[in-house]
């Protein structure tokens, strides 16, 4: 047996979210153990080989964590973007964040976007004018209601929900409005839209996850006190009356820790716990309502001279957005994304001619023949499904087990299942441990 070290941590899950939170305790100098397992991924666009996401400039922990791991050697290819939207009738409309003070700045932004009609933007501001000066309030039952019927209920219409609202909470929660949490989607709005300018203002990261968070992490921890582990079998956790007592490996191995971080998916945690801490507590419970959403992409290698890094929300026909992200000189990878169900219908060929027709409309300089490869990835844990009731149901990082926390991208963080989240989990993990900030 093991005997535990001073100030040791042991972590369950060696990808990104297990990797950030180590590489915090690290920092303050406690020693790390990292049990890793083929089958555990992080899902949500945060595995190894996805690519880096979009940022937006109020994703203040996923830009200070970069900024810390690129000290050394800050990245040339991230970029400033805008958000464009493509209308049905070929037009791309971009949204800017004027560079005023306060309100004024969204203020002006709101009326200068052109990709909701002047009926729709007067309309949602005298709605958010009326609720700052207290004249109204928001309901108090949106988390009880989805994105669609308050949009409809403060005038916006049938267009502006399909073109410009639906898009939108796509991109940004990967739910659309008709089972999107209305509570979800307004704090959302706020925290974008409604702050600095500098929140809506959109970063295009390059490379993938591993190459720009993954590896350099890992190189962090090598010069530390820190183990690996690759397990073939799921470990066995063994609890006790005073919390977790230990984890028992495949190969008989006991090891013991002051503190376990479980930094799964909640599909991968819960058949890690006894049947009597389901039951015992609502805390895991809960956990077995989370539901995950499906998603196609098709991703196109395409010939391009000009490799400028773009995202394009699309009104769902039925791809939801395009992001187009350099690779290496003279190539350019083409992401169209979809909700599984909208290509329920289509075979193989279909999905691809699909998305080479939506390429051509938004990007007409591309022409098939520049397309010098395809690859159809349907990715069944894309997002969590941010339904009305769901809040309630996603767990904070301390658990009813003293001495054991949880973390992941789909834990209660503010944010939905994204790097964001992710990244705020581990942080907030660490500052448990610690009980200072991290």
């Amino acid at each position: 047996m093991t005997a535990p070290a001073s100030q040791t941590v042991l972590i369950l899950g060696a990808g990104l979210v297990g990797l950030a939170t180590a590489y915090h305790l690290h920092r303050q100098g406690y020693r790390i153990r990292l049990l890793d397992h083929p089958d555990w991924l992080d899902g949500f666009r945060l595995n190894a080989a996805d690519p880096a996401p979009v940022l937006l400039g109020c994703h203040h922990e996923s830009h200070r964590l970069l900024q810390a791991l690129d000290q050394k050697q800050p990245s040339q290819l991230d970029h400033p973007i805008p958000l464009e939207f493509q209308l049905p009738d070929g037009r791309n409309v971009s949204y800017q964040s004027a560079r005023l003070p306060g309100a004024f700045q969204w203020m002006m932004s709101l009326f200068s976007f052109q990709g909701l009609a002047w009926q729709d933007r007067w309309k949602l501001f005298s709605h958010v004018e009326k609720i700052w000066e207290q004249a109204q309030t928001l309901p108090t039952d949106l988390e009880n209601r989805t994105a669609h019927e308050w949009l409809t209920a403060t005038g916006q219409s049938a267009q502006a929900r399909e073109w410009i609202w639906g898009p939108l909470a796509h991109w940004l929660t990967g739910n659309d409005l008709s089972r999107l949490s209305a509570a979800t989607f307004v704090q959302l709005l706020s925290t974008i839209f409604l702050s600095d300018a500098s929140d809506a203002r959109l970063t295009s990261v390059s490379g993938s996850i591993e190459q720009r968070l993954m590896t350099t992490i890992k190189q962090a921890l090598g010069h530390g006190p820190i183990e690996f582990h690759t397990l073939t079998t799921r470990p066995h956790l063994r609890f006790g009356e005073n919390g977790l007592r230990d984890i028992r490996l495949p190969d008989g191995m006991t090891i013991q820790a002051q503190w376990y971080i479980i930094a799964l998916p909640h599909q991968q945690l819960l058949p890690l716990l006894p049947e009597r801490l389901l039951t015992r507590y609502a805390y895991f419970a809960q956990v077995t309502e989370l539901t995950d959403l499906s998603e196609v992409v098709v991703q196109l290698t395409c010939q391009e001279a000009t490799q400028t890094p773009r995202l394009v929300l699309l009104p769902g026909r039925p791809f939801n957005q395009l992001a187009l992200t350099p690779l290496r000189p003279g190539e350019i990878s083409c992401r169209l994304s979809a909700l599984a169900d909208s290509l329920a219908d289509l075979n193989t060929d279909q999905v691809v001619d699909a998305a080479i027709a939506g390429l051509s409309r938004i990007c007409p300089n591309m022409a098939p023949k520049d397309i010098l490869a395809h690859e159809i990835i349907r990715e069944h844990h894309a997002a969590l499904s941010l339904a009305p009731g769901t809040a309630r149901l996603r767990p904070l990082p301390q658990s009813p087990i003293q001495n054991m926390l949880v973390a992941g991208a789909w834990t209660d963080t503010g944010w939905p299942a994204n790097l964001e989240s992710a990244l705020v989990s581990a942080r907030r993990c660490t500052e448990i441990i610690t009980g200072r900030p991290a």
